[in-house]
């Protein structure tokens, strides 16, 4: 039940970063939050894919929400802009963006082999959006 609360507010933080326009640093440390929370998220899924304690139907079904979820904020990313010293920044975000997302829709098909290699993916990409938001504080 936690992960649906988690979820939840996640969603909410997701879709009141709104979509594109001009991006400061708050705005895309809350982007980077949001990816980060979709990525180890997934990853946490992924681990219970391959260690057997989901079903397909749950692992398709959480995992196509949260693919919505990290290509709303691909999307956004996409069509933002922002100062030019937080482009580079806004660019890194924009392609883990793509990257999660592609990753949580693989992943609603996966074996437990892909399962495991998309989870260390995921964990991975959460890693570097913690990153990339700290280094907006």
């Amino acid at each position: 039940m936690k992960w649906v609360l988690l979820l939840g507010v996640v969603l909410l933080l997701a879709a009141g970063c709104g979509g594109g326009g001009k991006l400061g640093a708050k705005a895309l440390s809350q982007q980077a939050r949001s990816l980060q929370s979709h990525a180890a998220e997934g990853a946490l899924l992924a681990g219970d894919v391959f260690s057997g304690r989901t079903t397909r139907i749950y692992t398709r079904e959480h995992s196509a929400d949260l693919h919505k979820a990290a290509s709303q904020i691909e999307t956004s990313l996409k069509t933002a802009t922002t100062a030019p010293e937080l482009e580079g920044k806004l660019r890194r975000l924009e392609a883990i963006a793509a990257r999660v997302s592609t990753e949580l829709e693989r992943l609603g098909h996966a074996s437990k082999g892909e399962a495991h290699a998309l989870g260390r993916e995921l964990e991975a990409a959460a890693a570097e959006s913690k990153t990339i938001g700290k280094g907006l504080e």
